[in-house]
């Protein structure tokens, strides 16, 4: 009988891995072992390969040293040997009747090197590696028997589960099974830790310090920087979307916020960063838009002190709380970027003012900076208007997120009669009677009208 007839009729059920508990306890149980690995050859293994096929096509014996080199033209040769039925049952027959340590050692050290859960005939080559493990010596064996290591993506996700209970890397893991780090960063270990991450995607909300200690323990090595790369959106999505619509407490967002725009930028500025990340950047911005506000506030409460200030604060937080607010950005003079660095540290991000404009910046100045989609809001401070460019507006719209404003930037011209009712028919809007919220109502008012939403009266009182 052929192997590839053997295969067919003689496959057998594989046991699946056991419950995480019980693998956590058989982890501790292990010792160092030898690695047991082979090294890939420095030779064109293309030519290899396709030798290889000429002699079995012509019914010829493969030589010696293409035999020594075949299992590493299994998948990533062209051509590849897994491709073909006829070569790969000749490869496979190898490991099967000869039960010698070097192939089964080869062919196992190309599954880890270069696994991935798509390759072709991954089940038939699983399938010998893990029928043959128990005479291929350690550290095979002993993986074999403990993790099911050779029998497809299950047992690594469960492998991931262990690493993950035992606060480990999949490198420390990896090592303390007896792997060497010649497979840090194979295939096996990527999946492995993209696996980790769908466990951890899916766990449930833990308090932000100790969610960022795991993804930095699970994602980052000693130097600060990705162990993989390529993982590197996923892991944004395990750290963040288990929050979903549950707003953080502010030093969790902050903590959070502060972690992933180190790494990828603020979603609001670099947005080439953040493609294909659309799910987390919106959780993202929607976190920094609250900062912002609580930004401005914060700043022109200490450079411009106002009682009025908590009114406009609890007014814009109103909208916001209604996830109205696309984007927030704020402008500062000089005096509000000095207490704005010296708040909230030298990276925090904020616009400022240059020297243009026909409204000179003065001492307590600033702008915030809101986009609700169909209009931009500018709120200037204390001897300043509310104005708003509605999308049909025939005047300049401001930008967010830019890191220097004329004072015309922001303003709308200021027309020559500037009653209140003149000026409001021109989006501007005064600040007066806070305390009895006239301009609010005017203001929430005139964002009904644009936005479609109404916010109710009771909703930015100040108790």
């Amino acid at each position: 009988m052929t192997f590839r007839a053997a295969w067919t009729t003689g496959k057998r059920s594989l046991p699946l891995l056991a419950e995480p508990s019980a693998v956590s306890r058989l982890l501790s149980e292990l010792s160092s072992m030898p690695t047991g690995e082979s090294a890939k050859p420095a030779v064109d293994l293309n030519t290899v390969a396709d030798r290889f096929m000429h002699q079995l096509s012509r019914g010829r014996e493969p030589t010696v040293g293409d035999w020594n080199k075949i299992m590493w033209c299994i998948w990533s040769t062209e051509p590849a040997i897994a491709e073909h039925d006829e070569a790969l049952d000749s490869v496979l027959a190898r490991v099967a009747e000869m039960r010698r340590k070097r192939p089964y050692r080869q062919l196992a050290s190309v599954y880890l090197s270069e696994f991935a859960p798509d390759r072709p005939r991954l089940d038939r080559i699983s399938y010998v590696l893990s029928s043959f493990a128990p005479v291929a010596g350690e550290p095979w064996t002993g993986l074999n028997a403990r993790y099911d290591v050779f029998n497809g993506p299950a047992p690594i996700v469960q492998m991931a589960r262990v690493a993950l209970g035992r606060q480990m890397s999949v490198q420390t893991f990896l090592q303390a099974i007896g792997l060497s780090n010649s497979f840090a960063g194979s295939g096996f270990a990527g999946f492995m830790h993209g696996a980790g991450l769908t466990v951890l995607r899916g766990t449930p909300i833990t308090a932000a310090p100790e969610r960022l200690d795991i993804i930095r323990r699970w994602c980052l090595g000693p130097d600060d920087k990705l162990l993989f790369p390529v993982w590197g959106k996923e892991m944004a999505r395990a750290l963040t979307l288990p929050f979903g619509n549950v707003i953080p407490a502010q030093a969790d967002r902050d903590l959070i916020s502060g972690f992933l725009t180190t790494r990828f930028g603020d979603p609001r500025i670099n947005r080439a960063s953040w493609i294909g990340l659309d799910d987390v950047s919106d959780i993202l911005k929607r976190w920094l838009t609250e900062q912002s506000l609580r930004q401005f506030f914060d700043v022109v409460d200490r450079i411009a002190p106002d009682g009025a200030w908590k009114y406009r604060r609890k007014f814009w937080l109103a909208f916001h709380n209604h996830g109205l607010i696309r984007n927030a950005w704020v402008v500062f003079g000089d005096d509000g970027a000095l207490e704005a660095r010296r708040a909230f540290g030298r990276e925090a991000l904020f616009g400022v003012f240059d020297k243009s404009g026909r409204k000179s910046i003065q001492q307590g100045h600033a702008v915030l900076l809101l986009d609700f989609g169909q209009c931009i809001v500018a709120d200037w401070s204390y001897n300043g208007y509310c104005n708003i460019w509605p999308n049909s507006s025939a005047t300049k719209t401001p930008s967010l997120n830019l890191s220097s404003y004329s004072s015309d930037d922001v303003r709308r011209p200021l027309p020559a009669d500037r009653t209140e009712q003149n000026l409001r028919q021109h989006d501007i809007f005064g600040h007066g009677g806070s305390e009895n919220y006239v301009w609010q109502t005017r203001v929430a008012r005139r964002l009904q009208e644009l936005t479609g939403v109404r916010i109710q009266e009771a909703e930015y009182t100040v108790r």
